[in-house]
């Protein structure tokens, strides 16, 4: 291809060829995801929909992910060059030797939680004093629940099916929630519900954690950069990446993703704002891990993360 450029010199006008460069090649980036397509990841969709990633260099394909996707092996078996994750995940693997490092925290305020019914009364989890609560047995925030609140003997953990089901038929009935799910799931079947934070017991690892490889590609600013760019246009107008969502996920009918984008928005900003992490965070992830046997007392956060301009 040539671009043909008018060349005037006195009375003569003269048509010569230039050679057009070739456009830089755009770098390849798997970004692999640890859910189903969900706004969670609404960023990351407007980052490729919008235009950031292309801007920036980069030609982005989302690998969806699912219950127990790999996406930290999928990084570090080189299947992917990205991948989504949650810091007390990535505490956690990193002391069994993956090599990767968080770059990106789309949700700064952690997304679990419990639901309950509003007609319960109880509105913070200290309020959890007997009955039963359907949860993921054995999860670390199930652990940090019972170990913080004192549950144990109290409250009968009883496994979580992944349905919202038994909770529309049982108004005493309380379950593990992410705000990013259940609460507007429920709230579109009728329900009038609490949502008690994790966060409020001091259970707040960053949440949807863009990832890479340790040490960083020389490319990882500039993706962090576009990443950025694409959450703050996400959460300006998330109308064209819902709907790709919804078209990727039949699950998600137009009332739920705008519950959702909603519900999620102060969890995305947090309180240290979008993007932003702390030491004193990773540090309170890893302390709270030690705590539940999760990790060695001589593990460090050290490393574990890496923040860009």
């Amino acid at each position: 291809m040539v671009w043909w450029i008018l060349a005037c010199s006195g009375s003569q006008t003269e048509q010569a060829a230039a050679p057009q460069p070739d456009a830089p090649a755009l770098t390849p980036i798997r970004l692999a995801l640890n859910w189903y397509p969900e706004p969670e990841f609404g960023g990351f969709y407007e980052g490729v929909l919008g235009g950031h990633y292309e801007a920036a260099g980069f030609d982005v394909t989302i690998i969806p992910g699912g219950p127990g996707a790999p996406s930290l092996e999928l990084l570090a078996s080189g299947q992917a060059e990205a991948a989504l994750s949650a810091a007390d995940d990535l505490l956690v693997k990193r002391s069994r030797g993956i090599e990767a490092v968080g770059v990106f925290p789309s949700l700064q305020i952690n997304p679990q939680g419990v639901m309950v019914h509003s007609s319960s009364g109880v509105t913070q989890l200290q309020e959890l004093t007997d009955g039963q609560l359907a949860i993921e047995i054995g999860s670390p925030f199930q652990s940090f629940l019972w170990k913080t609140v004192g549950l144990e003997g109290k409250v009968e953990p009883v496994p979580y099916g992944g349905s919202i089901g038994p909770f529309l038929v049982d108004e005493t009935f309380r379950q593990q929630a992410f705000i990013t799910s259940e609460p507007c799931l429920a709230e579109g079947q009728g329900a009038s519900i609490s949502f008690l934070k994790a966060a409020d017991i001091g259970w707040n690892p960053y949440a949807a954690l863009l990832t890479v490889s340790d040490p960083p590609p020389p490319w990882t600013a500039d993706f962090v950069s576009a990443t950025r760019a694409a959450w703050q246009a996400y959460l300006d107008s998330p109308d064209r990446a819902n709907a790709e969502l919804a078209r990727l996920n039949d699950q998600l009918k137009p009332e739920l993703l705008s519950c959702i984008t909603d519900a999620q928005r102060p969890f995305v900003l947090g309180e240290d704002g979008l993007g932003t992490m702390t030491d004193a965070r990773w540090e309170t992830t890893r302390t709270a891990l030690v705590d539940l046997g999760l990790l060695e007392a001589s593990a460090t956060a050290d490393g574990a993360w890496k923040t860009f301009p």
